[in-house]
């Protein structure tokens, strides 16, 4: 398959998330990949005509995930979520999770998959940081270091057990799902990276290597998930 067609859920229809959107198919594009925009449809056609079209998935950034999916109420800091995409999203998660489709997860994307598999989520990071987390001016720049299990997809495709990274996130993931393992972690603690137990292929980050493509080594994950989805 010379172009994989790679499906994203639809960030929004305004400038600032179509520009958000546009950073995710550029490097999609860039590593060899057709993308289709995915509009909101959770009935069962709609999810399997999906499945159909597309090859593989990338559930991109965007607003807190409503705490009623983890089993929590809402507290202070808690941003107000989108529930349509909340709902969608989910249903269409768990759909590629049963058909083992190759998965990539950015920022809000790994925290649905947490959520997704039963995982619960730290709802502000303020208290608990040691870097900034929540750093949007920053975006194209590395501001804090990570470690990585060397056995992991995300330190083969960066070629390093250590990188640095940028931080979009107020919230983390806390108690980490069913069948997730931490693949990367900061030097709090946080959860960076997870991946899935005997899955194919799945890159769940927390960070957004869609604004740090001048750093090659952050294109090799979407060039590494583009050729698993070959």
């Amino acid at each position: 398959m010379l172009y994989p067609t790679i499906g994203i859920p639809v960030m929004g229809k305004d400038l600032f998330h179509r520009y958000q959107q546009y950073k995710y198919i550029r490097c999609l594009r860039r590593a060899g990949a057709s993308v289709q925009l995915l509009e909101p449809d959770a009935s069962e056609e709609g999810l399997i005509s999906v499945l159909n079209r597309c090859v593989g998935f990338l559930f991109p950034g965007g607003p807190d995930i409503q705490p009623e999916l983890y089993g929590q109420t809402p507290q202070i800091n808690c941003k107000k979520p989108d529930r349509i995409r909340d709902g969608y999203e989910s249903a269409l998660l768990r759909m590629v999770l049963t058909a083992k489709r190759p998965l990539f997860c950015i920022g809000r994307g790994m925290q649905l998959l947490n959520v997704v598999l039963g995982g619960t989520l730290i709802q502000d990071l303020k208290l608990k940081q040691e870097y900034p987390h929540m750093d949007y001016p920053n975006r194209l720049s590395a501001t804090h270091p990570i470690e990585l299990d060397s056995d992991s997809w995300v330190s083969q495709l960066l070629g390093s057990d250590t990188a640095t990274v940028n931080s979009l996130h107020h919230q983390a993931v806390d108690t980490v799902g069913s069948g997730l393992w931490i693949a990367a972690d900061s030097p709090e603690g946080f959860p960076e990276a997870v991946e899935i137990e005997n899955y194919p292929f799945s890159l769940a980050i927390q960070w957004h290597p869609e604004y740090m493509t001048r750093v090659p080594a952050q294109q090799r994950l979407f060039q590494g998930f583009v050729d698993a989805c070959r």
